[in-house]
């Protein structure tokens, strides 16, 4: 009897296992590694591989199919790959590897298995110049030896990922070391010249290339850059020039840090990297709306003094747009979607300036005279009279992050600003 039980517990024991592990046999068959070299899905002998997070591919198969010549001394286990001008020394069961005599670490060690070596993915793209994407949904690596790209101005053909970058406005200084890219020649800063202090660390030993209004061409063109990145709005009648000297890309919109982002992103082989950055972007900002909650409906006014004698409340814009992502209401006066910015030419327009809340973004960019006009118009008892400064809830903050540099890092530090300010 107790025999018979045991043996009727094993079959149902046998059953359960065969009908569970069925569909995980059949999801891992269903979901091979795919490559794809320019819109062709690859075969390997070997089939890639994720080996401790890293995506591993067949090194010597992908070389020959983007005609690189490829060796092995089996005395010393060295693989020699060589394309163009590059020559790449790896050597097996080791993470070190040299690239033209230059010693570098990878990810993870290449390995061998049944013939063939085994590198990571992201290695290769960065090594030959080639655009490596990974899409972990779809468990596909995308390599593309060129790479189209749209811009403000059409389309421009890139033949191999920039290693020499070279940008022409202030947002783009920002975001390319966002990328974790350092150009090798960039626009100044417009004040704390030659960088920003918060980008200044990671700016050493690039070449100040002067105003982003009237960069210095031949101070570009000694750089020898393989890319240019400007914008429309403040380089489209040097364009010839710059596509003279390298592929130009131009940007619509200065303040428009997402989608310039996402151009220097796809240019620069950095999609991972934008892609994390604005993941972190969106719980962010998903946060700060969760905690604001029925504060979003506080009325928002931004203000910048001129040394002319002038204000300027900012509608749309850098700073604009990222209030209007939070969800936070404008004035009633402020409320015109199609414009900027509202110019006000006399102190009699103070009254436009009030909200539950206003941000004050003067800066000294013009030589200091700027804020005389502040001082001029905040004795005015119309400055008085506004909510905000009655409340206490006028704030002067920092015109860096809040308006000259329009990169990604500094809508980060915005943001910070504003949950420090809605104290949430």
């Amino acid at each position: 009897m107790i025999k018979s039980t045991f043996r009727t517990m094993a079959l149902c024991l046998s059953f359960l296992l065969a009908i569970v592990s069925v569909p995980f046999a059949a999801t891992a068959a269903a979901a091979p590694i795919k490559v794809v070299l320019d819109g062709q899905q690859l075969t390997f002998g070997v089939q890639p591989q994720v080996i401790n997070g890293t995506t591993m591919i067949p090194y010597s198969a992908v070389a020959s199919k983007i005609g690189a010549a490829v060796s092995f001394n089996s005395q010393t286990k060295k693989v020699t790959v060589t394309r163009g001008k590059t020559t790449v020394v790896l050597t097996l069961n080791s993470n070190q590897a040299t690239v033209d005599g230059k010693a570098v670490t990878l990810s993870t060690k290449v390995i061998a298995k049944n013939g063939s070596t085994l590198v990571p993915l992201r290695f290769l793209g960065e090594t030959f110049g080639l655009w490596v994407n990974w899409n972990a949904g779809t468990k596909t690596a995308s390599i593309e030896t060129k790479r189209t790209i749209t811009d403000a101005m059409g389309q421009k053909t890139l033949t191999s990922v920039p290693k020499r970058v070279v940008v022409l406005f202030n947002g783009m200084v920002d975001i390319s070391l966002t990328l974790g890219v350092k150009p090798v020649g960039a626009v100044e800063s417009w004040v704390q010249t030659p960088w920003y202090h918060y980008l200044r660390a990671d700016m050493a030993g690039v070449k100040n290339l002067g105003s982003e209004l009237q960069p210095n061409i031949e101070a570009i063109v000694a750089l020898k850059p393989d890319l240019i990145i400007g914008a429309k709005t403040r380089h489209e009648k040097i364009l010839g020039q710059l596509s003279e000297i390298a592929p130009t890309v131009l940007v619509g919109q200065l303040f428009e840090w997402k989608s310039n982002m996402d151009l220097a992103a796809k240019a620069l082989n950095k999609e991972d990297k934008a892609a994390s950055f604005m993941n972190d972007w969106n719980k962010r900002v998903a946060d700060f709306k969760a905690k604001v909650g029925n504060r979003a409906n506080t009325e928002v006014s931004i203000v910048r003094f001129y040394d002319d004698n002038s204000a300027r409340i900012y509608i749309t814009g850098f700073a604009g747009s990222i209030l209007e992502e939070l969800g936070l209401k404008r004035p009633k006066s402020q409320q015109s979607p199609d414009k900027v910015f509202v110019d006000l030419a006399s102190q009699e327009q103070i009254p436009l300036i009030d909200g539950d809340i206003i941000f004050d973004i003067t800066s000294s960019n013009h030589g200091g005279d700027e804020f005389k006009t502040q001082d001029e118009w905040q004795k005015n008892p119309l400055w008085s009279n506004l909510k905000a400064v009655k409340n206490g809830k006028y704030y002067k903050v920092n015109d860096i992050t809040w308006s000259m540099s329009g990169g990604a890092t500094a809508a980060k530090m915005m943001l910070d600003d504003l949950f420090f300010y809605f104290d949430v």
